[in-house]
């Protein structure tokens, strides 16, 4: 085994191993401690109970969910119905597009919030794959999401998370604890997602990451405030102090997003590259993930070594470490370096 090939294993398993702990020992989430707690505080105050039931909000003519249980249970005073062997759809603009399953589900009528715990959930589009897709199904410590890759070639999604809560205020999907969130070539953890039902806008916070693995390529992590994936335009968004880490090197810029459609990331305002004696800034920049490059634009700089240069263009090879002028610039050697 070649030495490359033996580094990239090793950092490939290093990646696994911590996924794995940082799941294990992330922070645990509020949310399935609060249905537990309801669901206990609820067991000896029902008020009516039913079987085979169906529930459904529907407002102004608008339905936004519906949802039948084996069992279920209603608390007068608390206006909380407690929900057992459950499945459901929620609807967007009046359309299903999200089914679930869930062993316990929690219906706040006064709030008008549902909290369900340990569901697994998928796109409407997956119906008639999901039979086969329950039966391969592991436990992970984690909430896990799947997004396809290109959303207009392999559409459809799935997860499967330790809790999620959904409100009529803001018709939001909400899922916290340790979240794993997969996408293509792209890893995401986070403490929160936050979602619309269509799985269309996917945010993350709460120590938010990415790890992109360009095919053949060193792997890249993305970090920021937040972290937004779009799912029509397969891109993610970092917001907020957003940062690249490519073995040493540092990348950081105002404003970033990846594109998976063509592999690149494109940096805007205040660019900045700190690689070993590699130092270089822009207005804006497209980084190639596949080539490991940079190039640089707007007033773009770069020195490396005591030797400068400028130019309307300037390219950071992070493989070859080094730097070059694209198209006019300008070039001042270090005469220390020519002797």
């Amino acid at each position: 085994m070649k030495l490359s090939t033996k580094i990239i294993f090793i950092l490939f398993a290093a990646f696994i191993i911590g996924i794995f702990l940082w799941a294990v020992y992330s922070p645990k989430d509020k949310l399935s401690y609060r249905i537990s707690k309801t669901l206990k505080e609820q067991e000896k105050k029902a008020d009516l109970a039913f079987k085979e039931v169906t529930f459904e909000e529907v407002v102004a003519g608008i339905k936004y969910w519906q949802l039948q249980a084996k069992t279920a249970a209603i608390n007068n005073s608390t206006q909380i119905a407690t929900l057992k062997e459950t499945h459901g759809t929620f609807f967007k603009n009046g359309r299903p597009v999200l089914r679930f399953r869930s062993p316990v589900a929690l219906w706040d009528m006064k709030e008008k919030e549902i909290l369900l715990d340990q569901p697994i959930g998928y796109d409407v589009k997956l119906e008639s794959k999901i039979s086969a897709l329950l039966r391969k199904l592991e436990t992970f410590p984690s909430s896990v999401f799947n997004l396809p890759e290109l959303s207009q070639k392999n559409p459809g999604y799935w997860f499967q998370a330790k809790n999620l809560s959904w409100r009529l205020a803001d018709e939001k999907l909400l899922c916290t604890g340790g979240i794993v969130l997969n996408k293509g070539e792209m890893t995401g953890f986070a403490q929160q997602l936050e979602s619309d039902v269509g799985m269309e806008n996917v945010t993350l916070s709460g120590q938010p990451r990415f790890i992109i693995n360009p095919k053949d390529s060193s792997l890249i992590t993305l970090e920021a405030n937040t972290l937004k994936v779009i799912s029509a335009s397969d891109e993610l968004l970092a917001q907020g102090n957003p940062r690249i880490t490519w073995q040493t090197a540092k990348i950081f810029a105002t404003n970033m997003t990846y594109s998976q459609r063509d592999k690149t990331l494109h940096l805007k305002d205040r660019v900045r590259v700190n690689y070993n004696d590699i130092q270089a800034i822009g207005n804006y920049a497209t980084y190639y993930t596949l080539e490991e490059k940079i190039v640089l634009a707007g007033r773009a700089q770069a020195s490396q070594a005591g030797n400068s240069l400028s130019g309307d263009e300037v390219m950071v090879s992070l493989k070859d470490k080094r730097i070059a002028v694209i198209g006019k610039g300008k070039v001042i050697i270090n005469e220390e370096e020519i002797k």
